[in-house]
């Protein structure tokens, strides 16, 4: 009996597998002839399809770009103007053929003389320059006011420096001090005459 019922059951899931697989099947009588009937696309409707999807992709890239800025930013603008997260990053200024932009600060730890006139001990930026004729010139500023030029002579040594633009002073005898210039156009170095302070 308990056979019986097997079978039975067996051949029922079978005879039902049949039936749905013949229903299945009969939906798709007409397959061999299914493209038969198809619209050929243009290229310009291609262009328009792709430019479509593009411009999907395109929202996306801009939307995760805006996403990392946010998070890099904070979200907030800037204080300064120009500064913004979405602004346009300017071309920086090069250096001209002159000499550079921006001096370099030096410690003169004794009063100098130059041109003639005597430099307290302090700090002065040195901007070096190649004149008209191509000589160097070492030039000696506090604030924005020149304090006195000094003659530079060009050189490929480095002065051990670790740096491109660099400026550095030493003792060079009893009388003078010698001043090293580096900046990426030219190496220089100059000599100040300095005053000895009585003990």
């Amino acid at each position: 009996m308990r056979h019986l019922a097997i079978s039975l059951i067996i051949l029922a899931v079978l005879s039902g597998c049949y039936v749905y697989a013949d229903d299945f099947f009969d939906n798709y009588t007409g397959i061999d002839n299914a493209w038969d009937n198809q619209k050929p696309i243009t290229n310009d409707e291609f262009e328009k399809a792709i430019d479509t999807l593009t411009a999907k992709q395109k929202k996306k890239e801009e939307k995760a770009r805006k996403k990392k800025i946010k998070k890099i930013s904070g979200g907030g603008t800037s204080l300064h103007k120009g500064l913004e997260p979405t602004s346009e990053i300017l071309k920086q200024e090069s250096l001209n053929d002159k000499g550079d932009i921006e001096g370099r600060l030096l410690n003169i730890p004794v009063d100098v003389i130059v041109d003639g006139k005597i430099l307290e001990k302090g700090f002065y930026n040195v901007y070096g320059e190649k004149a008209s004729n191509n000589e160097i010139v070492l030039s000696l500023y506090q604030a924005h006011n020149l304090m006195g030029k000094i003659k530079g002579y060009p050189t490929k040594e480095d002065y051990e420096s670790e740096d491109i633009d660099f400026v550095k002073i030493t003792p060079y005898n009893d009388n003078y001090l010698k001043i090293m210039f580096g900046s990426l156009k030219f190496n220089a170095y100059g000599y100040l005459r300095y005053i000895q302070q009585a003990d």
